[in-house]
């Protein structure tokens, strides 16, 4: 048979498109199987291999649709068995291919943990001062077991990097020792240290404003809380753990910056010591304008470090101020006014219901500069000088909440009346939003 035979045979059969569509699958299963193989190249000649594939599959579907319009029965029914044979044949191939790059990954992965990535953070003499372990924690994803190994071999581990967090921003404060932050790229995953070369200890911020020691022999954070962490140690026992709060105050506010310690091992030291994540660590504190509606108080609002929720709080006429409770998923924020001074103000939660756990209410006396906060129908008062509140709740026929100071101490209060006592008629004055913008009621 000639070579116009062959030709007339393949197109009359439908073989010949078979041939094109079957190539290009050739192609799209090479490319995936030699993946592991291409390292960054892999991701062109994927992303290539799958379009050649698509626009052949493509073609191939449109003339069998062809074929068939123009009842070349035969010829289609050729066309059908084979394309469905050949679908087949690549739907093994490509689990066969997919199995070899899930083998091969597993395999790099395991090759990874039996070789951590050290990062070693430059001291003020230029020589190492403490290093950063990065070990992989996931064949795929960019996770790793984070640990802080100090000069002399001892090891404490650190929150793990569950999605991507990054690098650590890398400080020295005043006192000689190492701030560590990261997860600053995103908003869902941040956590802060501070590294003591010379005891060789290493404490978690907690709260956004308290230290907590990490014990030694910990092989990895897993939780933290207002006041306390969990721990692991290395048997895989886990552990809370609760202790004297040390306040961060304003330790962080003459920091100076040094660089980056990135997964791949490297350290990306500054030149101009420049501080790119000022913001972020320290978010500043944004007052309401409230415009012509001419408060007597003002109301504060900032973004947690963590990024998760909004902090706010009230500030009076002489300077003190009173943190409220946190307010994540509120829509705007009511405010109202009984007389001369005096002022409720009411968060309300996105779907409007009383019951939601973000739905809180204050009372502010801007003359006796007290701020009380409505729970269960008893007017309980705020601390002033508290930088948040851990919790509330009642209790027979009162109201409790424990608020936590700048010094890191715990204060219980249950200096509450009844708020039916509070005989103000109130009118509404206007509306926050959650940026912060006032809305006067007209």
């Amino acid at each position: 048979m000639g070579k116009y035979q062959i030709r007339e045979f393949l197109s009359r059969t439908g073989l010949g498109l078979f041939l094109v569509w079957g190539c290009a699958a050739v192609i799209f299963l090479v490319a995936v199987v030699s993946s592991p193989l291409l390292g960054k190249a892999s991701v062109v000649a994927g992303f290539a291999a799958t379009g050649v594939l698509a626009v052949a599959s493509l073609w191939y579907a449109l003339v069998f649709l062809a074929t068939l319009a123009k009842r070349q029965w035969r010829k289609a029914a050729i066309m059908f068995v084979v394309g469905g044979v050949g679908t087949c044949l690549l739907s093994v191939g490509f689990g066969f291919a997919a199995a070899f790059n899930f083998w091969s990954a597993v395999e790099k992965w395991d090759k990874g943990k039996e070789k951590p990535r050290l990062v070693g953070v430059p001291g003020e003499d230029g020589k190492m001062a403490f290093s950063v372990e990065y070990i992989n924690a996931h064949p795929f994803l960019a996770e790793y077991d984070k640990t802080i190994v100090f000069k002399s071999g001892k090891r404490i581990g650190v929150c793990m990097d569950t999605g991507g967090a990054g690098p650590f921003a890398v400080y020295r404060l005043p006192t000689g020792e190492y701030y560590l932050v990261d997860g600053l790229k995103h908003n869902f995953i941040r956590n802060n240290y501070r590294v003591n070369v010379t005891n060789e200890t290493v404490e978690m911020m907690t709260g956004d404003v308290f230290w907590i020691r990490i014990p030694d022999g910990t092989f990895a954070v897993v939780g933290s809380g207002g006041d306390s962490i969990s721990v692991r140690t290395a048997d895989e026992e886990c552990k809370n753990v609760e202790g004297q709060l040390a306040p961060a105050g304003d330790s962080l506010s003459r920091r100076k910056y040094l660089g980056l310690t990135h997964p791949r091992g490297e350290f990306e030291k500054s030149d101009d010591c420049r501080d790119p994540y000022a913001g972020i660590i320290e978010p500043a504190w944004t007052a309401v304008d409230a415009g012509a509606a001419n408060l007597p108080f003002t109301l504060e609002w900032r973004d947690s470090k963590k990024g998760w929720n909004r902090q706010w709080r009230i500030a009076t006429a002489s300077g003190k101020h009173f943190a409220l409770y946190q307010a994540g998923d509120f829509e705007t924020c009511h405010m109202y006014v009984g007389a001369s001074g005096v002022y409720r103000l009411h968060f309300a939660s996105k779907n409007g219901r009383v019951s939601d756990f973000f739905d809180n209410e204050y009372r502010i006396d801007a003359n006796s500069e007290k701020v009380e906060m409505i729970v269960g129908g008893f007017l309980l008062s705020i601390p002033s000088g508290t930088v948040g509140i851990s919790s509330f709740g009642l209790s027979e026929d009162r109201a409790s909440l424990t608020a936590t100071c700048e010094n890191g101490t715990k204060i219980e209060s249950s200096d509450s009346i009844p708020a039916s006592e509070d005989k103000y008629q109130y009118m509404p004055v206007g509306v926050v939003d959650y940026d912060g913008s006032f809305r006067q009621c007209r």
